[in-house]
This record gives C-alpha cells, sequence and structure tokens, in this order.
C-alpha cells in the first residue's frame, strides 16, 4: 500500500511539473507575441537573455523528451523464454506479421518455424547439394525464407516447388552474414570481410539486378531497415551505421548519441523509428528513440544476444545464442497500433 500512495505522489508531482510549464509557456507566449509583432525593439531584454532562455529550453525539451521516453518503454520485462530444438541454434530471428518466428543458428542445417506461443511448427533442412549451416534469416517481399552461408559465400532462397528447393542467388558473396530486405523489396547482404552492403531485387526467375553497394564499413554484422527507406548496419568494431534509401552514409548512432559499444551484433528498427541493438560485449539491448537519449531496455539475464527483431505489439525478440533460446521481452507499454487485422497472434506472447 505504500509503494501504491509513493507511486501516486510521484505521479501527481510530474503532472503538476509538467502542468506549471505548460502554463508558463502558454503566459509568456500571450504577453510576448502581441509586443514582438507591434514594437520594434526587445524593450530590455538583451540577446544574452535570448541566449541563456534558447539555451534552458534546449535542454528543458530534452528533459521532457527523455521523461517522455522512460514512461513509454519498459526494462527487463521478460514475458517468455523459447527453447530452440537441439539441431538448430539461435543466433538470428526474424517476425513476421502472423505472429510466427524463422530462427536459425550456427548449431544445425535448420530454420525452425515457432507459432504466436512459441511452439515449433515447421522446420526447413538446409540442404542442397550438401549441408550447409545458415547465418542469417530473413523473409522476402514475395514470403520466400532467404538465408545467408558464410562459409561458401552464398545466398539461398528456399522454393518448395524445386529440386532441391534451395536455390543460390546471385553467385558468390564475400563472407556474407546479414540479411535484410528494404521498404521497396530489395534484399540487403552485408559483407563481412570486405566492408559493404550489396543491395539488389531477386525477380521471379531467381536472378538479380539493380545492384548497388554501400562500402566504406568495418566488419557489418547485421541490417535491418529503417522506416525512412533507409537501412542499419551494425559493425563488429563497435559502431551503428545509418544509410538513406540511396545507400548513402547518414548518420552514427555512437556519434549522434555519444554513445560506447562494445561489440554491437543485431539490428532491429520499430515503425516509429526506434533502432533496438544488442551488444554482445556488454550482453545488453539499448533503445536508441528518434529524440532523446539512449535507454537500455535489456541490462541483464541474457548470455549472448545475436539477432533482434521486435513487432507492432511492443515485443522484442532476443536470439541469445548464449543460451539457446528465444527470449522475449516487452519493451513498451503500449503498442505502436491498434491492428484491425484479424492476424492478432502475436499479442499471445505478451
Amino acid at each position: 500500500m505504500d509503494g501504491s500512495l509513493e507511486y501516486s505522489r510521484h505521479k501527481e508531482d510530474l503532472v503538476r511539473t509538467v502542468r506549471s510549464l505548460q502554463v508558463a509557456s502558454q503566459n509568456t507566449l500571450q504577453k510576448a507575441v502581441p509586443l514582438l509583432s507591434s514594437q520594434p525593439g526587445l524593450g530590455l531584454l538583451k540577446p544574452s537573455h535570448v541566449q541563456q532562455l534558447s539555451k534552458k529550453t534546449t535542454q528543458v525539451c530534452r528533459d521532457l523528451e527523455d521523461v517522455g521516453n522512460l514512461l513509454l518503454f519498459r526494462q527487463d520485462e521478460l514475458t517468455q523464454k523459447v527453447t530452440i530444438p537441439g539441431k538448430g541454434g539461435a543466433s538470428s530471428v526474424h517476425w513476421c506479421s502472423d505472429g510466427s518466428l524463422y530462427v536459425c543458428g550456427d548449431n544445425g542445417p535448420y530454420i525452425h518455424v515457432l507459432n504466436s506461443h512459441g511452439k515449433p511448427t515447421q522446420a526447413f533442412h538446409c540442404r542442397d547439394d550438401v549441408l550447409f549451416l545458415p547465418e542469417c534469416v530473413t523473409m522476402t517481399r514475395s514470403g520466400a525464407v532467404a538465408v545467408t552461408d558464410i562459409a561458401e559465400g552464398i545466398l539461398r532462397i528456399y522454393s518448395p516447388n524445386s529440386y532441391p528447393p534451395w536455390i543460390r542467388v546471385g553467385g558468390h558473396f564475400k563472407s556474407p552474414k546479414g540479411v535484410a530486405v528494404d521498404s521497396s523489396g530489395r534484399v540487403l547482404v552485408a559483407q563481412y570481410t570486405c566492408g559493404e552492403v550489396q543491395a539488389f531485387h531477386v525477380d521471379r526467375g531467381h536472378r538479380i539486378h539493380g545492384v548497388k553497394k554501400a562500402s566504406g564499413l568495418r566488419g557489418p554484422q547485421y541490417i535491418c531497415p529503417t522506416p525512412d527507406g533507409g537501412f542499419a548496419v551494425s559493425e563488429e568494431c563497435g559502431d551503428v551505421k545509418l544509410f538513406s534509401a540511396n545507400l548513402k552514409l547518414s548518420g552514427s548512432l555512437s556519434v549522434t548519441y555519444q554513445h560506447e559499444f562494445g561489440n554491437p551484433a543485431g539490428i532491429c528498427a520499430d515503425p516509429e523509428g526506434n533502432i533496438l541493438v544488442a551488444d554482445a560485449q556488454k550482453r545488453n539491448i539499448t533503445l536508441f528513440p528518434p529524440s532523446g537519449s539512449p535507454i537500455c531496455i535489456v541490462s541483464h539475464g541474457v548470455c549472448k544476444p545475436a539477432g533482434i527483431t521486435c513487432s507492432p505489439f511492443g515485443l522484442l525478440y532476443v536470439a541469445d545464442s548464449g543460451d539457446n533460446c528465444v527470449k522475449v521481452y516487452k519493451y513498451r507499454a503500449k503498442p505502436y497500433y491498434t491492428p484491425t487485422s484479424p492476424h492478432r497472434s502475436g499479442e499471445a506472447l505478451a
């Protein structure tokens, strides 16, 4: 009971503080706007006063953004732990709109499909001429499973009507690791040793065209599309780079947020533009909002976080390769929107 009363007092204090700021700013605007519109000068107000007010306002706005984010997000709220069958592993995970998960790892030649309740429903055997170990998994625009094979330097797409069902796409790549599909349907492949991302379209005949490259990276690992049409890439050497839709470098999380990474691995972005990064060395997951300071949403409980993905229901799925499982966290207080689709099964893991 005492705890509930304390929380209530804190809420009242916060509401009172925000309301005071709102009232004070409205009063100032009501006084200032008519004067600034009619009189030629600033009266007794000096430029130094304006500069000081500007600096304080900027800091207050940042503090308010941080308050809003801290109210919205959650930390270490584990809702489920899904163990992957013995032959498989968990280093890459992809969430689909029907609530299912596609999981793979370098412990076995399988892609495991889990339903919205975390139960295995299907397994794709990774074999064409020989067995291969999938490095990373994603879904193409047409709904086909695509995986990278870093050992053979190949991108494969699963086609159940073909024999063998795994079709090699695009010839040879240089150590393909992360793979994703952007908002335009292009396949993005992070090539680890040569430090570049290759972007291209795949037609129905599994031929690639429109190949473009983004270079200058240092050990690119995982890759994810961003809501603005671009993509983000994690670098093993300690940074996350942002690229625009035309493959031009547009930013760096370490520079923009003054954040020090250890070994950034899995990465994903949600519909609001928040970028989530798993740090395999620090064993945590940090959220980078479009406005405000970074927030650590998973601070403990993961052995070696690798691939991550999130859903519109405010759930984060972490492939923990050190624990051979997928851990599900609720990192938002509310979903981004209320889905009208009948496929609401993704909520079952909450």
